[in-house]
């Protein structure tokens, strides 16, 4: 998100993607030197692998919260890029850049501390809110039945703050969890007047995360019924 201070990113992919990430934003114009944060919506390699090159080479302050940056540097994580802890986000306090303010939400599940992102984007001129969960969990069987079970608890959780806030706008940092590459074909051949695939409006979005969370209460079911 570039705003007067400079860039801001949600996640930052892995380390070996990095460089690739730096070309990616110069070739739509953006300069990779001016991405003065990253915000990680968890602590998994695949989002905080390439932080650590922006850290190093721009200077780019990383942030995340407190029990994903004790997950990033626990010592079974082994070696790897790992940037220095710079900034703790918490629900409650919101990030604030420049014009721009981020609203936090705890949703642990998927990692000890998942977070997820609310904040205002831009749409043909109109203001419209976008929700990015940075924790969706793609794969059941990686987790155990108590962290399913937190997780669905966030997904509530979330939910009260997407309702509040009129979250319209459904992103992802998981793009297989949603089809990000069919909405952004769609949004690339869309002509003046069509509608952006990213734009939903509250009520499907609320309704999406319903179902994800009762997809995940089946799991749980399922699990409890074949141990008893």
């Amino acid at each position: 998100m570039p705003v007067a201070l400079g860039i801001l990113l949600l996640d930052a992919g892995f380390e070996n993607k990095a460089e690739l990430l730096a070309s990616q934003l110069q070739k739509v114009g953006l300069d990779p030197a001016r991405v003065k944060f990253i915000l990680l919506g968890h602590g998994h390699a695949d989002h905080f692998g390439g932080s650590k090159y922006f850290q190093d080479k721009y200077g780019t302050k990383i942030a995340a919260s407190a029990a994903d940056w004790d997950l990033i540097n626990a010592p079974a994580r082994g070696g790897g890029a790992k940037p220095a802890k710079d900034v703790v986000l918490a629900e409650g306090q919101p990030f604030k850049f420049g014009d721009l303010t981020i609203n936090l939400v705890a949703i642990p599940g998927h990692t000890p501390g998942s977070l997820a992102f609310i904040f205002p984007v831009i749409d043909n001129g109109q203001t419209k809110v976008a929700g990015l969960f940075g924790g969706t969990v793609l794969t059941t069987g990686i987790l155990t039945t108590d962290a399913l079970k937190q997780y669905t608890q966030s997904i509530s959780h979330y939910l009260e703050a997407a309702r509040t806030l009129k979250v319209e706008v459904e992103v992802q940092n998981h793009p297989i969890f949603d089809g990000m590459p069919e909405k952004l074909g769609k949004l690339k051949a869309a002509r003046p007047g069509d509608p952006n695939p990213f734009v939903i409006g509250n009520d499907r979005y609320l309704k999406m995360w319903n179902i994800v969370s009762e997809c995940i209460q089946a799991e749980i079911a399922r699990r409890e019924g074949s141990a008893n």
